[in-house]
């Protein structure tokens, strides 16, 4: 853990301006999900935020779409699971329903043109299957109620962040491990505007209801 957090905090050092307890509390999360947050395997990072409610950097523990993917086969319950992001010039149709249908393919060309879908299918163990679609402004949508939405993540890996947006909202209906689920919810509770992964914190600013 130590030496987690000393990369991290080589790679950012504003995390030396974080309290103890997050930086703590957030190396404690990473090793209960056995996740790296080095920011070189793309599992999961550390990073500060300012909680202007509090007067006080927290840092707050980040699961890349990479780390998702980790625990999702590790469960045992899946068979398969991709996201994928969807270009301009991509071949791409999609519907639910009782005849839900998902077709990609991506083109040839160097040139893919603008990002405008993201999507996440998951294939079970037992052969069942689920999947869910972002357009570009749904994603948008998301990246607005972050806390940080003009962040180096957001700005260098957009599809990254994109895809990552989605996986998450699959989280939420998909039956996948208490595990993930759990990393989900903690994950969004870093991410969104108003909410802390301290639940201690959240109760007393009020933010929990």
């Amino acid at each position: 853990m130590i030496k987690v957090a000393l990369t991290a905090i080589n790679t950012t050092p504003k995390l030396l301006e974080a309290t103890n307890a997050s930086l703590m509390s957030c190396l404690i999360q990473s090793a209960q999900l056995g996740l790296t947050p080095d920011g070189i395997l793309g599992q999961a990072y550390l990073l500060p935020f300012e909680n202007n409610r509090r007067g006080i950097v927290e840092c707050q523990f980040i699961i890349g779409y990479k780390g998702y993917i980790q625990l999702a086969y590790r469960s045992g319950q899946v068979k398969s699971f991709q996201p994928r992001a969807v270009y301009e010039e991509d071949d791409f149709e999609f519907e639910f329903g009782l005849n839900e249908k998902l077709r990609h393919i991506p083109t040839t060309k160097k040139e893919r043109g603008e990002l405008t879908h993201v999507y996440a299918v998951v294939q079970m163990k037992d052969g069942g299957f689920m999947f869910d679609v972002m357009t570009k402004a749904e994603v948008e949508e998301i990246r607005a109620m972050s806390k940080a939405p003009n962040s180096p993540a957001w700005k260098s890996h957009y599809a990254s962040m994109a895809m990552k947006s989605v996986i998450r909202r699959l989280a939420k209906i998909a039956p996948l491990s208490a595990e993930f689920q759990t990393a989900a919810v903690l994950d969004e509770r870093a991410e969104l505007k108003g909410m802390s992964q301290n639940l201690t914190a959240s109760l007393d600013d009020g933010i929990v209801g």
